[in-house]
């Protein structure tokens, strides 16, 4: 009987306590603080970067896992008795996590690494998926179709309180800038499989019409739907986190799981704080 593992990088916003918890093992990403390397989550928590931000006014940067902490990490999985490996990986467009783990090849284990084309837990949600039909006795084979069936199902939608990070990081044109910083709005950003890169979809000032139109997005994607994950993140947003929490109930309570957390190191330093979104993944 195969006897199968999942791992997920950190930038799946699938806590190291969650990890645990749910079975799935955890490959943190680093972020490079004054030339100190930092494991994502482990060695620097989310509430200690984003304060690192605001008191020092510096973007850190991020790399990849080390080839030896991937091979280190599948040596525990084969000696835990696994020898057949998932890793469920941050978009190919946004890393080279991906690539890394592709090119991966070790002796008694089988390993498959999965293009998520996304990012926060819209991949995190793809591995406790994985995870789930793990539980349920599934195939090795069986759990890989499904993913790449479900994978355009997934979904996140964000906005944020300025541009000056995500232009910074380099992920959206310096024209998305001038328009918000001229005009004091509010961009609603998606990241869907399709392209795997950040959209701008709306343009919308104040606080309630950004609700209003996380609220509308939702509806359009979840009104029928008969099972789905769904989730809120942000970026040192508590606040503002809560009150879409309440703006959103309805989707919430008809999710068969919800996860509310922050956005990990890895990827807030390309969106700095402020950020808040959701998403989901549509499991039919």
């Amino acid at each position: 009987m195969e006897k199968i593992a999942i791992m997920v990088d950190s930038a799946a916003d699938i806590s190291p306590s969650l990890a645990e918890e749910k079975g799935i093992y955890y490959m943190p990403l680093y972020v490079n603080i004054k030339d100190k390397f930092l494991k994502d989550r482990i060695d620097i928590s989310p509430e200690e970067f984003y304060a690192y931000i605001k008191s020092e006014n510096y973007l850190p940067k991020t790399s990849l896992p080390a080839p030896g902490d991937i091979m280190a990490l599948v040596e525990k999985i084969k000696d835990d008795g696994y020898d057949k490996l998932i890793i469920i990986c941050l978009g190919s467009k946004f890393s080279g996590t991906f690539n890394l783990c592709d090119m991966l090849e070790a002796e008694g284990i089988e390993t498959f690494a999965f293009d998520s084309k996304n990012l926060t837990l819209a991949e995190g949600m793809l591995a406790l998926h994985a995870k789930k039909l793990v539980d349920e006795g599934k195939s090795f084979e069986e759990i890989k179709l499904s993913l790449e069936k479900l994978r355009d199902n997934a979904r996140v939608f964000f906005t944020l309180e300025t541009f000056k990070y995500i232009i910074e990081g380099g992920r959206v044109p310096k024209t998305f800038g001038k328009i918000s910083d001229a005009l004091s709005v509010k961009p609603i950003i998606s990241v869907s499989p399709e392209n795997a890169k950040f959209n701008l979809l709306k343009i919308v000032r104040g606080e309630k019409k950004v609700f209003k139109q996380f609220y509308n997005i939702a509806k359009e994607n979840l009104e029928g739907a008969k099972e789905y994950y769904f989730f809120i993140a942000h970026g040192d947003s508590f606040d503002m986190a809560m009150k879409l929490e309440e703006v959103l109930k309805e989707f919430i309570d008809g999710a068969s799981l919800f996860i509310k957390d922050q956005i990990s190191p890895t990827l807030g330093a390309n969106t700095g704080p402020g950020l808040l979104g959701f998403g989901f993944l549509k499991l039919e």
